[in-house]
Parts: C-alpha cells; structure tokens; sequence
C-alpha cells in the first residue's frame, strides 16, 4: 500500500489514514475484521484493499477478502490490482526474503 496506492493518494491530494490493527485471525477470518474495522471507524468513507491476483481456482478454495468485502461492507470498497510487473517484483521480493530466512535458520541450527 504504501509503495502503490499512497503516492497516488497524495498526488490527487485526498487525505487517508491507514489503520494497522491487530486482531486474532484464528478467530476470525481477514474478510471478517476489516468488515468489522470498517464499520468501527465513522470517519472512514471507503475500504482500500491490495487484491492479491491468487488466480479464481485457488480463490473458490482459499476463498478472497477483497471478495468477502466487496459483498458485505457498509461502505465502499476500493481494490487496487498491481501492474504484472509489479506482481512480478513482489513475488521475487518474496521468495528472496523467504531464502534468506531459510538460511539464517539452516545457521542458526549449525550453531546449536
């Protein structure tokens, strides 16, 4: 969000806020407390949320939260879908991240 949709907030000069709660998702499922979240804050004039473009077959599974909020906010629902290249470039920012950790615990395990 803050790579993609907040320069184009601040380009069209539309104030935002952007409210990072913590909630028990064992409980709850995402679609859930951002309905939840959404219907807490007055102030809020729409839902703002990345799509993750997991592809329909794993969505019918896995189920989608811009899915779940789209049909059952109170307020409107706004889903921002990244360029392929951007996809691309956070896939890859991923699997980097999820290589050097495997290696930090691989070392980590060597050590004990």
């Amino acid at each position: 969000m803050d790579e993609h949709v907040v320069p184009l907030l601040d380009e069209a000069s539309i104030a935002y806020k952007i409210d990072i709660v913590p909630y028990d998702t064992n409980v709850s499922s995402v679609g859930e407390i951002m309905v939840e979240k959404s219907t807490l804050i007055d102030d809020a004039v729409a839902v703002v949320l990345a799509s993750s473009s997991k592809g329909r077959i794993r969505e019918f599974f896995i189920g989608s939260v811009c899915n779940y909020c789209l049909h059952r906010c109170k307020k409107p629902v706004i889903v921002y879908k990244p360029s392929e290249a951007d996809e691309k470039a956070e896939e890859e920012r991923v699997q980097t991240t999820q290589k050097a950790a495997s290696s930090d615990d691989k070392e980590k395990a060597k050590d004990k």
